[in-house]
């Protein structure tokens, strides 16, 4: 063995503890009525990450997960345990043509870069289309499933 390979071994060895410490850690941040609330929604799921946010002055944890059915998922979960809102990644196919075709009025020179379905605790549904301005910086802009505007974000 090399010097060099020698080297680059070590340097992975002594990396590797340390990224399963951060990953191990950011599940140990989810307080356990989060951890149950996303175990009672989403039986069988994988955590794969769970961080402490504040969203408009209140504390939730946003929780990423991965079904198993293999969907990957975000939750917004309340510090007692309630879902607030469920975040997945979508086709553009699967949106609404109503919420396109607002999209597309308010903004006619940007183009969908991703989308995704929202959905609140008392099933109200929201999209969030992902997109960049002609000076790449990125904006996601939110429409209800009938094509009214929300906000941009």
């Amino acid at each position: 063995m090399s010097n060099r390979t020698a080297l680059i071994l070590a340097c992975a060895l002594l990396i590797t503890p340390g990224l399963a410490v951060a990953k191990t850690a950011a599940k140990a941040d989810c307080p356990s009525p989060v951890k149950d609330a996303v175990e009672k929604a989403y039986p069988n799921s994988k955590v794969t990450g769970c961080k402490q946010e504040n969203e408009k002055g209140k504390v939730q944890y946003e929780v990423k997960l991965r079904t198993k059915e293999e969907q990957a998922l975000e939750l917004d979960v309340s510090p007692e345990g309630s879902v607030l809102l469920t975040e997945q990644v979508v086709a553009e196919s699967s949106v609404p043509q109503a919420v396109m075709t607002a999209f597309g009025a308010k903004y006619p020179k940007m183009k969908a870069a991703r989308a995704e379905k929202q959905t609140k605790a008392d099933g109200a549904v929201t999209y969030e289309i992902a997109f960049k301005d002609a000076k790449g910086k990125k904006h996601e802009a939110t429409f209800k499933d009938d094509g009214t505007f929300v906000e941009q974000e």
